[in-house]
């Protein structure tokens, strides 16, 4: 049985303190404190992700959890259920953002890969910082299996308004075509898990009327801290949304603003000064509130 925690620096620095006298030499660079005690081996990496694994291991995670004064989740990532497993993960980024596509990743962790992945850095690109992910994104990408594809804008604004796509139906239908993708890059796995949008009944819902489903899957909420590979799709998702978006603001000439809040507006406003509003189909979600808010407003001006 194995456990993570991911910790704080001065929870990291409680951990230490409790368990320094059971400490042992590191095996890595990555490492920031090992111990064993009790049967169980305590890794905390540099990462502050903290893995607890062996014999004793159940006992020792619920009397950290009461040191740290934190809930146990009974669901922890790295169960024997997820750590000892070879998983297909997907996840996307770029459906609350008004500017830019709509990527979804798909990528292969075999079980061989978790701990070095972990020991890389890798977790929810939420979690990471653009230039982490600029960092990392990459490597994972050369050094694991993995598929992508990007809903520019055009389509996107194509089926929302033409086909009366919603955006989970949207969401569906391209996690299903981008695992159907890497499968014909992997022969032997154990799950295929979808970071949760909606239900299991709703995707496959969703998914009626295609002629290639991909049955094996489960719709996990908050995949990309349970799954691994989730998170990695989560990253390589927001390095091609990141490049994507770079693209769109050389093209309108200053940085597009991610997300649909005040700062999208204000750009909308910069670029209806030189474009008119059908110039946002091809760089823009113009289904969102934000265009025929301003558009209204200024109608009514």
């Amino acid at each position: 049985m194995s456990y993570t925690i991911n910790l704080t620096s001065s929870q990291a620095g409680e951990i230490i303190s409790r368990y320094h006298l059971y400490s042992v030499p590191h095996t890595n660079n990555y490492t920031l404190f090992r111990a064993k005690f009790k049967g169980t081996t305590l890794t905390i990496f540099k990462t502050l992700t903290m893995i607890i694994q062996g014999t004793g291991s159940k006992i020792i995670y619920g009397d950290i959890c009461e040191i740290l004064d934190i809930e146990k989740n009974i669901n922890n990532t790295n169960t024997a259920d997820t750590i000892n497993l070879s998983v297909i993960g997907t996840d996307e980024v770029g459906t609350g953002d008004f500017f830019g596509p709509i990527v979804v990743a798909a990528v292969y962790v075999p079980k061989i890969q978790i701990l070095p992945l972990m020991r890389m850095g890798v977790k929810d690109s939420k979690k990471l910082t653009d230039i982490k992910i600029l960092e990392i994104a990459p490597t994972l990408m050369k050094d694991i299996k993995h598929s992508a594809l990007i809903l520019n804008n055009l389509k996107y604004n194509y089926l929302t308004t033409k086909n009366n796509c919603n955006m989970n139906k949207i969401k569906a239908l391209l996690h299903n075509n981008v695992i159907h993708n890497i499968l014909s890059k992997v022969s032997d796995y154990d799950a295929i898990i979808v970071d949760a949008f909606t239900s299991n009944e709703k995707y496959f819902e969703y998914l009626k009327d295609q002629k290639i489903v991909v049955d094996k899957v489960e719709l996990v909420e908050k995949g990309e801290s349970k799954y691994l590979a989730v998170a990695c799709a989560s990253i390589i998702a927001r390095y091609l949304f990141i490049r994507e978006i770079d693209k769109l603001s050389k093209e309108v000439g200053f940085d597009l603003p991610k997300g649909a809040g005040n700062k999208v507006d204000l750009a909308i406003l910069k670029i209806l000064k030189e474009h008119n509003d059908v110039y946002f189909n091809r760089i823009a979600k113009v289904n969102f509130k934000n265009l025929e808010k301003i558009i209204n407003k200024d109608s009514h001006n």
